[in-house]
């Protein structure tokens, strides 16, 4: 009797919970449609750029927090359960909602063409309240405040890091866009998108030199922007989240291939949104074409996309050390807090480091004058994972000491020609100074420290299947691939890769791995500030 009233009960709040997605992506995507293409209101022409990118960026951020928060029902489904008990049970919280949805449509009465800026702080005021508004309304209609303080309570360590990884998404994605070769990725593209016109019998003119491709006063220009590097950072995120969630229960290093096979379907399903907007502007519908596939649509898709890999990937039983349904049971109750999570604290260093150099190469003429700061935020993050750390064996072997200075020493023989610009830009005097000490520091303590705790500690241990030593062999192999593809100098860091994992093999202990890698870089950096040549570094 139980088990046939169970469903019954469980259906009001289905059909709640999908009332309420639906309601959300349609508000949402009528908000976005309205102030985008609808009113009369160049906002370029009106705003200054921040203020225009912003209102943008915020609701693809918007977008990309609800699949990240999708992504995450998806696959630790219990603590949510718990959560929509109750959704649907109150109707008031509609009422909100509505009207967060009016004010929030108010900036349509007075948004025209030349109203200049006066008109910016009250239209962002009504963005703002009512998206507040709106948003809570449908929260509380899911779920009362007594539900959501104790989610909140019990899953915050997770739920914390996840939405600011959705947040920070379409932020992210362009600031590494000077980490690929987007030319290259455009030319791949501009060719996909021809032939994939010319199979639906559409006839076109392109122009690869320009990579223009349209007909009849409708033309679109594949440019590197539309790359897709969106749904490719999108597809990362998720995959990653994915990984990390699952680690225990995933066949590893097969599953990597996740990576691969959802930049693949981004890159793909780009040249399909592109042939499809070329196709409607080409049938009579160039508004359509441009305002539904070419802005928000774009981020929608590709985040429905990064989402149906991870459903994929769940259906795989190869992916997994148990069937599904064994592992749907099996699955671990939730993530250890983020600050002391031993995962965590190997990769979230590493990625900082990584991220930092982009602001630095966007904000100033000469990067490494700002490399202080990198350091200062590093320490920071290193910081806030002090107990992961001090929890490891540390120790001074000679035979790690040895290792490094070899590898230092094979650093230093490699002749390397003096740059014509010094990397502290005009500094001098005590700034200079200062500027040296903070160099050495995160060159002799913080990278060796960051780095061996990601490829060595981290990467190769997942990587590394088994004990047989042809897995030690591919795991240093791959490793000291990636890592020499983070250098200028990449073939001598491919043999620092090496050599740093024959410390790995031989020892086991990541402090022996940290132990020669600032003995390597104690001995570069040093040679680099008495010859007066900071290229070798």
């Amino acid at each position: 009797m139980v088990a046939l009233d169970a469903p019954q009960s469980r259906s009001p709040v289905r059909r709640a919970l999908i009332f309420a997605a639906l309601l959300l992506v349609g508000q949402l995507g009528l908000i976005g449609t309205v102030f985008k293409h609808v009113i009369s209101f160049e906002c370029l022409a009106n705003w200054p750029q921040w203020a225009c990118s912003g209102a943008s960026g915020t609701l693809i951020a918007v977008y990309c927090v609800l699949g990240t928060l999708v992504l995450m029902a998806m696959l630790r489904p219990a603590p949510f359960r718990g959560l929509v008990a109750e959704a649907g049970a109150r109707v008031w919280p509609l009422v909100v909602n509505t009207a967060g949805m009016i004010i929030a449509l108010v900036p349509v009465l007075f948004m025209h063409e030349g109203v200049g800026d006066a008109v910016l702080v009250p239209a962002f005021v009504c963005w703002v309240v009512g998206m507040a508004l709106l948003s809570f309304g449908l929260m509380l209609y899911i779920a009362p405040a007594y539900r959501w303080g104790d989610f909140f309570t019990l899953n915050w360590s997770t739920l914390v890091p996840v939405v600011i990884a959705g947040a920070a998404t379409p932020y992210l994605s362009t600031l590494i866009r000077p980490l690929w070769r987007l030319d290259t990725i455009a030319d791949w593209t501009f060719s996909a998108v021809v032939k994939a016109i010319g199979l639906i019998g559409i006839e076109a003119e392109s122009y690869p030199e320009h990579k223009v491709l349209g007909a009849e006063g409708f033309y679109i220009n594949v440019a590197p922007v539309c790359s897709g590097i969106e749904g490719i950072a999108l597809v990362i995120l998720f995959v990653s989240i994915y990984l990390r969630l699952f680690r225990e229960n995933l066949r590893f290093p097969l599953a990597f291939l996740l990576f691969p096979i959802g930049i693949a379907a981004s890159v793909v399903f780009n040249v399909v949104r592109i042939t499809v907007l070329l196709a409607i502007g080409l049938k009579g519908n160039p508004e359509l074409a441009v305002g539904g596939f070419h802005s928000h649509a774009g981020w929608l898709m590709f985040t429905l996309v990064a989402l149906g890999i991870i459903a994929l990937a769940q259906s795989v039983p190869a992916l997994q050390k148990a069937s599904t349904s064994e592992f749907a049971q099996a699955a671990p109750a939730g993530p250890p807090p983020f600050f002391k999570d031993p995962a965590v604290a190997r990769i979230l260093p590493f990625a900082v480091f990584m991220l930092s150099a982009l602001p630095a190469s966007a904000l100033v003429s000469v990067p490494g004058v700002v490399y202080p700061v990198r350091v200062l935020v590093m320490t920071l993050v290193l910081s806030l994972f002090w107990g992961v750390y001090k929890a490891m064996p540390w120790r001074v072997d000679p035979f790690a000491i040895l290792v490094g200075l070899t590898v230092g020493w094979m650093w230093i023989l490699i002749p390397v020609e003096p740059s014509d610009s010094v990397p502290y830009g005009a500094l001098s005097g005590g700034l200079l100074v200062a500027w040296y000490v903070l160099r050495g520091f995160g060159t002799m303590v913080l990278i060796p420290i960051i780095e061996e705790l990601f490829f060595r500690d981290y990467l190769e241990s997942r990587i590394r299947r088994g004990p047989s030593f042809g897995w030690a062999i591919f795991a240093a192999l791959v490793t000291a691939a990636l890592f020499a593809a983070l250098h200028d100098r990449w073939a001598e860091a491919f043999v620092a890769g090496l050599a740093f994992s024959w410390v790995t093999y031989r020892s086991r202990n990541v402090s022996d791995l940290i132990v020669a890698h600032m003995a390597a870089n104690a001995f570069v950096f040093d040679a680099a500030v008495l010859i007066d040549n900071l290229s070798m570094i």
